[in-house]
């Protein structure tokens, strides 16, 4: 059966807001969803949905409870260290109501009570010397085209094995090659100003990790189609940006699962 997905969000995931768990926040009371539910996904439906309104109602449709922690945290998928695999396979109906206005910071929170009343989910923010990658100009030959028109809307489109940017400073394009090689990319490129990046490549066990990166179930009703021969990610950024990605370690901000149980079904 092909699967329908249909994913709409009203706030970026990004690596900050791990840090935000382990600040010290005013005791007050958890905020919380007025009703919720979560259900196991039959296993014969492979739809995707995943819909939060801007008073933080909640609507999700085969879901993994690991793309429900990266939202309520704000947390990359490959940020998120000592959980259990069944977190990025099993799929969750997910109905959570609430009413009134949300601001994207109120939604988090109600998403973390939420994880942590149905799942037991316990975990804390932590730095770990991790695996990196270090963006840096190959051979001082960067061919990245420099925006010409400043003031128009940056854009970003992006795709398996592409990505392209307008308007965009090289520690944006860095921070989505991300996702890409599913591990933290860090700009060394010393580019400054505003750039149009466009690269494609194909995918290959161990360059991209796929949907489970961004928190998606696995494609298990879709064959790889790899017959088709093309530049891998690290030679297209040679290539085509005149970039490379170098392997480094460095500090990385992680969120830690210390417990979480699957949720009883309502």
């Amino acid at each position: 059966m092909k699967r329908t997905v249909l994913l709409i969000i009203a706030f970026v995931v990004g690596a900050s807001a791990v840090s935000l768990l382990g600040q010290a926040q005013p005791a007050q009371k958890p905020l919380a969803f007025e009703v919720a539910s979560i259900k196991p996904t039959s296993d014969d439906d492979r739809q995707f949905v995943f819909r939060i309104e801007p008073d933080g109602t909640t609507t999700a449709a085969g879901i993994t409870l690991k793309r429900l922690i990266m939202t309520a945290y704000g947390v990359q998928g490959f940020r998120i260290i000592g959980a259990p695999g069944w977190i990025s396979s099993t799929r969750w109906d997910v109905q959570a109501k609430h009413s009134g206005l949300a601001s994207p910071d109120q939604i988090h929170r109600m998403l973390r009570t939420l994880l942590e009343q149905r799942v037991q989910l316990h975990a804390h923010s932590d730095t770990r010397n991790l695996p990196i990658y270090e963006l840096v100009v190959d051979r001082d030959r960067s061919k990245v085209v420099r925006t010409r028109d400043v003031g128009a809307m940056p854009t970003v489109r992006v795709a398996p094995g592409s990505i392209h940017l307008t308007n965009a400073a090289a520690t944006t394009f860095a921070s989505q090659l991300s996702y890409a090689v599913a591990r933290p990319v860090i700009d060394k490129t010393r580019l400054t100003g505003t750039f149009d990046f466009g690269l494609e490549w194909t995918p290959i066990a161990g360059e991209d990790d796929g949907p489970t990166t961004v928190g998606l179930p696995p494609r298990l009703d879709e064959p790889p189609s790899s017959s088709v021969e093309g530049p891998s990610i690290f030679t297209a950024i040679r290539e085509q940006l005149g970039l490379r990605l170098k392997a480094a370690r460095g500090p990385v901000d992680v969120l830690v699962i210390d417990h979480v149980e699957r949720p009883t079904p309502d």
